[in-house]
């Protein structure tokens, strides 16, 4: 934070990421209020991550291939144009505008979620990365137990067009801080290959990448079984706690209590042990926040509440050191000219596994509880943890 570029760059993503969250809640609370319906208001995530999927290898392309600062104000200030999309909406009829705004809200989500990470490695030194990854983490779930708040609050106070002005807003401070950065940025020059094979790059280097190639992997499988908690923790609070379903929400309170922890302890972890050994440590926690959350399950007790409280903290410090260790490792071992690719193939590969565990997981509860799902959840973690120890590659540093 002693440069004029790290304190544009923290605050601006910041701002957006604040925006989005507001956006979000409420945009499924106004779908849920114009139709009544809450599989209309599901279909607002399924919208917005959508596109990560689809768009997701073309994006890394454009960001590799472009100024990724210019790409990040651009793919900003065309957000903020989308959000006008929304002005008029008044009944049931109109539903598929905010679905349609949300799709395109989400695609271009994803074209600047690979140039902040690109632009991330130019602002930074390497040996930041760790840090920086983690204050961002630590920030960005700090505003997780305050902006469902905020969201849900302003749009019941002053509806949704003071939703939409707010996040116009956040987005317009962000492109004006994004302005004040000044780097000499490398990008790829453009190549006889056709763009398919040119997208496809970032997977190369994955599977290139031994240590890559292992986070993938290990992750990949976590989130075959991850994706059960969704469903699964609103079938703790009623059918194990006795609790209404609205008390999923302290659950994510603490969730995030956990992350913030995680968010602040990842960096030292890493500079001690690694990238490779913090994503093991936070598989290892996952798994034994799991097994907490389900020994912890008793109707009526209030130490059974406790204790399932601290397994989800666990969980949101597992889940942390995870994603942070892994994005550490990605920012560290990919050449600068592949990085929108390899973040966005990682961001295809992982938004898709849990969109489909989140499904499976749904079903699944359904027909045998939440009992078999949580073990499920443990057991992954567990042979996540053994593929990240089995022979461990060393770090490769990347090269240009």
């Amino acid at each position: 934070m002693r440069t004029r570029n790290a304190i544009a760059y923290i605050f601006g993503t910041l701002l957006t990421g604040f925006g989005d969250k507001v956006l979000f809640i409420a945009a499924g609370i106004w779908v849920r209020e114009l139709t009544g319906s809450n599989a209309s208001a599901g279909l607002t995530f399924f919208f917005y991550i959508a596109p990560s999927m689809v768009v997701g290898p073309l994006a890394g392309l454009i960001v590799d291939r472009f100024p990724r600062r210019w790409v990040l104000i651009t793919a900003n200030a065309l957000s903020t144009l989308s959000l006008l999309g929304l002005i008029g909406v008044h009944g049931a009829s109109d539903i598929w505008r905010i679905y349609l705004v949300i799709l395109i809200y989400g695609a271009l989500a994803t074209v600047s979620s690979a140039a902040g990470v690109g632009l991330r490695t130019t602002v930074f030194d390497p040996e930041q990365f760790g840090s920086v990854n983690g204050l961002l983490s630590t920030v960005s779930e700090g505003l997780r137990l305050v902006v469902p708040l905020i969201g849900a609050g302003l749009f019941v106070l002053a509806g949704a067009m003071a939703v939409i002005t707010v996040d116009i807003g956040t987005y317009i401070l962000a492109i004006g801080l994004f302005l004040f950065i000044r780097v000499e940025e490398q990008h790829e020059a453009s190549t006889p290959q056709h763009w398919r094979v040119q997208a496809l790059a970032g997977v190369r280097h994955i599977v290139a990448t031994p240590l890559l190639r292992r986070l993938a992997w290990a992750v990949t499988v976590l989130l075959c079984t991850v994706g059960f908690f969704e469903t699964a923790m609103f079938a703790v609070a009623t059918n194990g706690l006795r609790r209404s379903a609205a008390f999923v929400g302290v659950f994510i309170a603490f969730q995030g209590v956990g992350a913030i922890i995680g968010g602040v302890a990842t960096a030292q972890i890493m500079r001690k042990v690694g990238e490779l050994k913090t994503a093991a440590l936070g598989m290892v926690t996952v798994a034994l926040g799991s097994g907490i959350v389900l020994v912890g399950v008793q109707p009526h007790s209030l130490s059974a509440l406790v204790i399932v409280c601290g397994g989800t903290i666990l969980l949101g410090v597992g889940i942390t050191l995870l994603l942070v260790s892994v994005n550490t490792a990605i920012q560290r071992s990919t050449p600068n000219r592949l990085m929108g690719r390899v973040d966005a193939a990682f961001n295809v590969i992982f938004n898709g596994v849990q969109s489909v565990s989140i499904a499976l997981g749904a079903g699944l509860v359904a027909l045998v509880g939440f009992d078999i799902p949580i073990v499920l959840i443990a057991l992954s973690a567990l042979i996540g943890t053994v593929m990240l120890g089995y022979r461990t590659p060393a770090m490769e540093p990347a090269q240009e």
